[in-house]
């Protein structure tokens, strides 16, 4: 027997005339997902844990694909080497991080600004189009929960059917089946946390400490929040962290037109509900596709904040209008116009709005990302009084701060250009190493005095430090004020 005739034979009403028979009063007794409530919470706060049923076809073959892409991605990127170091990671110690072969530091941290606006505005130009596209196909809670937690709770526990009846008959079947799948679940989210980690902390490293974290009781404390927290989430909170916690299934209600495609119910050809005699529209109240939903919502009402966008509804009505001879498209991906009148408008003025920002945002990152400087010299003055003042002498404290911004050693050779006060006599500069060599990714702070007779000095005037970057040849002059009384 299929999952889908088990699920129907327990739960679902069983087809039947539309004359309000006892089938349509069992129907009628059972609570339904509506627009008023959300279906996985009972009318006294408790929890109503959803039993999603299987499903199979086209749109989830692609998912599953799409899906286990990005898994092998998220666990492979932090063991790929580009360049000597890690295809993506962010050393915090550090304060760098390395993107495909690029190095950043935290004076780069603005670049990270574009690269969050343009995913943004990215993600609401695919919001305007296909609607809630990234829940259902990229998002990591879906991904992890569709892809991985719930494909090994079936394999356990049995197909919805089974799972319901074990639940409620309990014994020792249900108690060593599902304390397997708990212990299952805490070692695939223990898995995930370290490859989490390991986006934080170098590959070589974790492969030393772990499984106990000898030494490092800080990792060790990490892990075990980011187990439990991904535990906790896919065994327990699951579709609640994106009914509760996650903001953007109420920000689709901006960002969705009348012209966007959405995963819709056609109305005009479903109703009404035939309940399985050959009367009325092509829908017989079968509930498949309240069935499979992970979030628990009958798509049927229409376009809804907890609507994901998985495509588990569209397989299982064209599976349904498969058995008993319809055509299927029933529940589709389509815009309300298209639902409507049969036409969809997909280019609209908003694309082209959202495609200007991104393709500025783009400019500007690449323009920025190319001209970034080999290292960064910054000059602070000295604490206290501006300057001092010592046997006739003034005297200005500076503390240059050098950072090399590479990832190989870099030596650097510092003067100063005395600019305006080149017209001043017995100014001395007063610098304790003229060359400074810097390992990767390294900083140094020097301390620099100037001096100047106060018979020479008329006013404050600035002038300027020089680094030179002796690898490249690069040189950058850093301004400065020279202060008196």
């Amino acid at each position: 027997m299929s999952d889908q005739d088990k699920s129907r034979g327990t739960d679902a009403p069983q087809p039947a005339d539309t004359t309000g028979g006892d089938a349509a009063g069992r129907r009628s007794k059972k609570r339904q997902p509506d627009l008023n409530s959300v279906y996985s919470i009972n009318a006294d706060g408790s929890r109503n844990f959803l039993q999603v049923a299987d499903v199979r076809g086209r749109w989830t073959v692609r998912k599953y694909i799409i899906y286990y892409f990005l898994i092998a991605i998220y666990l492979a990127a932090p063991w790929i080497t580009i360049g000597g170091h890690p295809m993506v990671l962010v050393d915090i110690p550090q304060r760098s991080a390395y993107l495909m072969g690029a190095t950043f530091t935290n004076q780069d941290f603005h670049l990270f600004f574009f690269v969050l606006i343009g995913g943004g505005i990215g993600l609401f130009v695919a919001t305007s189009l296909f609607g809630r596209v990234w829940c259902g196909f990229a998002c990591p809670q879906t991904v992890f929960m569709e892809g991985v937690y719930r494909p090994i709770e079936r394999l356990l526990e049995g197909d919805r059917a089974t799972r319901m009846k074990r639940n409620k008959q309990g014994g020792a079947d249900a108690i060593w089946r599902k304390t397997v799948k708990h212990a299952v679940f805490l070692f695939l989210s223990w898995n995930f946390a370290i490859a989490f980690m390991c986006y934080f902390i170098p590959t070589r490293t974790m492969a030393g400490i772990i499984p106990f974290f000898e030494g490092n009781t800080t990792a060790l404390i990490w892990s075990l929040f980011w187990t439990g927290l991904l535990y906790f989430d896919y065994s327990w909170f699951r579709e609640q962290t994106c009914l509760i916690i996650c903001p953007y299934g109420r920000l689709q209600s901006t960002l969705v037109d009348y012209d966007t495609i959405i995963i819709g119910y056609d109305q005009k050809r479903g109703e009404p509900r035939s309940h399985g005699v050959d009367s009325g529209g092509d829908c017989i109240d079968c509930r498949r596709c309240v069935d499979v939903c992970p979030t628990g919502i009958d798509i049927r009402n229409g376009l809804q904040m907890e609507c994901i966008g998985c495509t588990n509804c569209i397989d299982a009505c064209d599976e349904i209008m498969d058995k008993i001879g319809k055509p299927r498209g029933l529940v589709r991906f389509d815009s309300s116009r298209g639902f409507e009148t049969g036409m969809s408008r997909l280019l609209r003025p908003r694309f082209f709005l959202y495609g200007a920002i991104i393709a500025v945002l783009v400019t500007l990152f690449v323009m920025r990302a190319t001209s970034r400087e080999s290292f960064q010299v910054t000059v602070m003055r000295s604490q206290g009084l501006p300057f001092s003042i010592e046997n006739g002498v003034i005297r200005n404290l500076y503390t240059l701060h050098l950072q090399n911004k590479t990832d190989t050693e870099r030596v650097y050779r510092l003067g100063a250009s005395p600019g305006t006060l080149a017209g001043h006599a017995g100014v001395e500069y007063i610098i304790p190493q003229d060359r400074i060599a810097l390992p990767a990714l390294a900083d140094r702070q020097l301390t620099v005095f100037v001096s100047m007779p106060m018979t020479s000095y008329t006013e404050s005037q600035e002038f300027a430090f020089t680094v030179t970057d002796s690898t490249g040849g690069i040189t950058q002059d850093i301004l400065v004020r020279f202060r008196g009384p």
